[in-house]
Order: structure tokens, then C-alpha cells, then sequence
């Protein structure tokens, strides 16, 4: 039976080979490959990509091995899956990466740049200490002339500069040290905490998890990432942790899916763990997108999402048909202003093509029906409309207003109109939206109104 399938499989594929792909590549352009591509491999999740790509590549000589990657990067050019293939995969690297090549400069550039903007101002806690009130605020007027500075660099650091004997004060105090993680007493922290302190269940408030994770940024432990931004002054890079500390033992080991220490009998640190993202989650449903290569809401790619390759989001089955803006996820929330790409709230992708957060999306709605990036409608407004229309008819100009116009621009059709003067509504001839602005008014002729 096996080898009956096995034989069946292999002809199918050397049919497809021989036959199917010639046709694929003489009826279509490689825009529209790239595009059928993109559409398959994006309804795939992280696992079966992590399993497959091996398995044929191990088939495959080097150059060929070099094409078939080429045209995967090429397209998901604009997604993380570069990014996600060289985490995990050796082979990754073999592939060329010339498109890649022309960004290593700029990167230098803006090393450099950096570099020469944190040599700007740098002194330590001894110089600090050694400064009376007066050479502190000389510091701080030096700072405020500075013209290479930005605004919010600027304020950032005199705003250090007037707490940092206070905060040098606060780094000199000694850590209190844990009775129960004596092993490891160097790492504040070291403590176990709690989702429901009641129930006795591990985690925080955003999470439940039995594990810590040692910052690798500032060798402290924490719940989460949001646990440390909340209590820092710098943002924790998941990806970089290589420790974590079990709740229940309190020893510090290596992160993985599993306590390591023989007492706990291999304990699981939560149902999901991700290697990639070091992230746990006990309680809901997620799946690592290998294209954003982050850890997304859902059941995974091609069961309710998947990821559409122009816009480099995860979008929901039903929104297959949707119109693609390049990259549109890469952008801050028109309402709170929040990184949308990497936000852990729900985010909505609006009939446009914009997206914002979903809460921000019914509050704003609750006053405003067009998008606040490029005004138009939010949805299928006809019955406010036909309100406006009715409303429209039963109202009666002043005779002086009556043989007005105005010239028009409707947000929604981008069609210039002319209709009659009203003093807050005015209807698209073209395609009946009251979304529209007045461009000129007072137009004397208005024969032919629309």
C-alpha cells in the first residue's frame, strides 16, 4: 500500500515537473507568479515550511537550491521571511543575496550616526557625583544649545541630567537578595509570581506562564516583555533572551518548552512556547507567522488567516479579496499612535486599505464615518444617505440662497461635481456620497446642477 503511494506520488510530481511548470512559466509573467507564489506559501504555516523546505532542498543541487530561494525572497520581498529563514535554517545563507547588498552602507552609515549621536553626551556616575549644582546646570544649558540634537533627544536628556544623582544614588543601593533563589541571588527578581495569587496560578497580568525571563538587556527577571517596559526606560528584545527561571524550582537554566531540573519532572512552562520569539502563552490560541516572524492571535495560516504579501500582514480568510496597500501594516494607528506591525491588540483593516487598532475603530466610529488618513467612507453608507436625502427634500433654502452653487470633490468617487448650496451637505452627482468638500463656492451659474 505504502509503496503503491509512494510510486503514485513520485509520477504525479515528475508529470508536474515535465508538464505543468513549462505551461506555468510560458502563460504567465513573473509579476503574476511572484503573486501565485506569494498566495500559496502565504496560506502555509512556520511548521510545514520548517519540515518541507529540508526536505526539498535535500533533493535539489546548489544552483537550483539557489533559484528556488531566490524566488521565494523574491516573492516575499516585502515580509520577515528572509528574516525567519536565516533564524532557524543553515541553508538560508546559500542563497544569494546581492538584492541585499546595496542596504549594508546605509546600515554602516547610520551605525556610525548613532554612534557619534551617543558620544554626543556620555558621562558616568563618578563625573556625576563629582558635579556641584552649578556644573550641573551648565551641563544642561550646554545641552540645550546643542543644534545637532533633536527635540525629544534634547528634552530626554536634561530631563536625565536634573534626576541623575538621584537615579546614580538608586543604582549604588543594594539589590534585597531572595531567600528562595539563593543559587542565583545575583538576579533581582528571582522570585516567583502570580496570575491568580489565590488559585496559585503562575504568570501576570498579561499571561499565564510558569517561567521568568532573564532580560538579556539588563540581567533582570521578568514575567514578560510588557512587565519590563513598564518598569524601564528601555524596551526588552525578546529574541535575545537566553534564560529563564522556573517558577515552581526557582532555578535559572536555559529557555525552552520544559523545566530542566530532574524535581520538576520536565514541567511545561506554558501550552505554546515559540523558539523564535521566546514567547509563552498558556491560555489562548497562536501560531508564529513566518512572514511577519512574529507570534500572531489565531489558529495559523491557511486555517483562519493568512498572510497577504503586498501588504505584510496576516488577514483573516474572509478578506481575500481586499484592497493591497505596500506594506500598510507598517505604520502607526491614526488614533493612539501605537506601532501597528508589532501591537498585541486587534488591529482592522479598513475598505481603503489603512488599518487601525479595533477598540480605536469603535470609538472613533462613534462620532466620525470616514477614514482619517484619506477621508473616505468607512462602510456601505447608503442609509444615512437616504437619511441626508430625505432631510435635504423637507428643508427649504432662504430665496436668496436658492439659484447658488458649489463646486464639489467627492472623498469616496474623487470626482469634481456641482451641486446646489447647502450649508453642510453636499451630494456627489457620480455616485450619491454626501463625502464630499467644497472646492468653490458661491458658483453663479447653476443650470445644470448635479
Amino acid at each position: 500500500m505504502c509503496k503503491s503511494i509512494r510510486v503514485a506520488l513520485t509520477n504525479h510530481v515528475h508529470r508536474e515537473e515535465l508538464e505543468l511548470w513549462p505551461l506555468f512559466d510560458k502563460h504567465f509573467s513573473v509579476e503574476e507568479q511572484d503573486k501565485l507564489v506569494g498566495r500559496i506559501i502565504g496560506s502555509t504555516g512556520a511548521e510545514v515550511l520548517q519540515s518541507m523546505v529540508p526536505w526539498v532542498t535535500s533533493a535539489l543541487t546548489q544552483e537550483e537550491q539557489n533559484k528556488m530561494l531566490d524566488t521565494w525572497k523574491q516573492a516575499t520581498k516585502n515580509t520577515m521571511f528572509g528574516e525567519w529563514l536565516n533564524e532557524w535554517w543553515k541553508g538560508a545563507g546559500t542563497s544569494d543575496s546581492s538584492a541585499e547588498a546595496p542596504s549594508a552602507p546605509e546600515d554602516s552609515h547610520l551605525q556610525d550616526k548613532l554612534e557619534q549621536n551617543d558620544q554626543m553626551f556620555k558621562p558616568g556616575w563618578k563625573d556625576i557625583f563629582r558635579m556641584n549644582q552649578s556644573e550641573l546646570e551648565a551641563e544642561v544649558r550646554k545641552v540645550s544649545r546643542d543644534p545637532t540634537l533633536d527635540p525629544r533627544r534634547k528634552a530626554y536628556l536634561i530631563q536625565n541630567l536634573m534626576t541623575s544623582r538621584w537615579i546614580a544614588a538608586q543604582q549604588k543601593l543594594p539589590e534585597p537578595n531572595s531567600e528562595e533563589c539563593s543559587d542565583d541571588a545575583s538576579i533581582p527578581g528571582c522570585a516567583p509570581s502570580y496570575r491568580d495569587q489565590e488559585k496559585e496560578i503562575y504568570g501576570c497580568e498579561h499571561y499565564k506562564r510558569n517561567c521568568k525571563l532573564v532580560a538579556a538587556c539588563c540581567n533582570k527577571l521578568f514575567t514578560c516583555r510588557f512587565c519590563h517596559d513598564k518598569v524601564s526606560d528601555h524596551t526588552m528584545e525578546r529574541k535575545a533572551t537566553q534564560e529563564m527561571m522556573c517558577m515552581v524550582c526557582l532555578k535559572i537554566q536555559p529557555v525552552g518548552p520544559f523545566c530542566q531540573t530532574p524535581s520538576c519532572n520536565r514541567l511545561s512552562m506554558a501550552k505554546y512556547y515559540c523558539n523564535i520569539c521566546k514567547f509563552f502563552d498558556d491560555e489562548r490560541t497562536v501560531y508564529h507567522c513566518p512572514f511577519c516572524n512574529l507570534c500572531r492571535l489565531g489558529k495559523g495560516l491557511g486555517v483562519d488567516f493568512f498572510h497577504c504579501m503586498k501588504c505584510n500582514c496576516c488577514l483573516g480568510m474572509k478578506l481575500t479579496e481586499h484592497k493591497c496597500r505596500e506594506k500598510g501594516l507598517e505604520t502607526n494607528c491614526p488614533i493612539c499612535c501605537d506601532f501597528l506591525f508589532t501591537s498585541s491588540a486587534a488591529v482592522r483593516a479598513l475598505p481603503c486599505g489603512h488599518f487601525m487598532h479595533s477598540a480605536c475603530f469603535q470609538a472613533y466610529t462613534c462620532s466620525h464615518y470616514t477614514c482619517p488618513i484619506c477621508c473616505k467612507s468607512l462602510g456601505d453608507m447608503a442609509v444615512y444617505f437616504g437619511m441626508l436625502d430625505a432631510l435635504l427634500a423637507a428643508e427649504e433654502l432662504p430665496e436668496e440662497y436658492r439659484d447658488r452653487c458649489q463646486d464639489i470633490l467627492c472623498n469616496d468617487c474623487e470626482r469634481k461635481g456641482r451641486c446646489r448650496f447647502h450649508w453642510l451637505y453636499h451630494k456627489c452627482g457620480s455616485c450619491g456620497s454626501y463625502n464630499t468638500r467644497v472646492i468653490k463656492t458661491d458658483t453663479a451659474d447653476c443650470s445644470t446642477p448635479n
